[in-house]
């Protein structure tokens, strides 16, 4: 019987003492509780937003807009759209088809050409005259149909329709040809007013 009333007088001061610690700390969490906490600094008001209630720690939260001030939504706004063309595109972000491409500027057309010369426009140093083209000699009327006589000086037989001339080298025919040679099958006839070297060649005919 001695040795439990020991052992029960020990546990009576253990739980008095946890009793006392206990308390102790109750009463010093209760006086940091009530102290008042240092206020910090408002922040300057912003112009355009209304000043909300403060939370804890000196920060002023946003006021929680009211039933009325919340817009409603419609099925349109759920339209993307409607809401693309809202924002200024006219690009849908949910078509993965790619956009139309606007078409390229017309090209630029190339500037006309210079006016040349003989345009009533043009201004500058006029070309040189073409050159008179030469004259062509006419063809002789008559032909030949033959050559006899001797080698150094034969003789050329001439038809001019039904009248037959016969001729030698340096002889003048009509005013206008002049024969310049006498071969074995061919004569040269020059032209009157034309260089010598300028002949035509007639073979013999029939």
């Amino acid at each position: 019987m001695k040795a439990i009333a020991i052992g029960t007088r020990r546990q009576a001061i253990l739980f008095g003492v946890l009793a006392v610690l206990l308390l102790f700390f109750v009463v010093k969490w209760s006086s940091k509780a009530k102290a008042p906490e240092p206020a910090s600094p408002a922040a300057p008001p912003v112009a355009g937003v209304s000043e909300g209630r403060p939370s804890r720690g000196g920060r002023r939260v946003a006021p929680t807009p009211g039933a009325d001030e919340i817009p409603l939504l419609t099925a349109r706004d759920l339209d993307p759209r409607w809401r693309a063309s809202s924002q200024g595109t006219t690009r849908d972000l949910f078509d993965p088809r790619e956009p139309t491409k606007p078409p390229p500027p017309p090209p630029t057309p190339a500037p006309p050409p210079p006016p040349g010369p003989g345009h009533p426009a043009y201004i500058g140093p006029l070309p040189p005259p073409a050159p008179t083209p030469t004259p062509t000699p006419p063809d002789p009327p008559f032909k030949l149909i033959g050559i006899f006589g001797p080698r150094d000086r034969p003789i050329a037989v001439l038809t001019n329709g039904d009248e037959i001339i016969n001729a030698r080298a340096g002889d003048v025919l009509f005013a206008r040809w002049i024969i310049r040679k006498v071969g074995y099958e061919s004569i040269d006839v020059g032209f009157i007013g034309f260089p010598p070297t300028e002949t035509r060649r007639l073979p013999i005919t029939q």
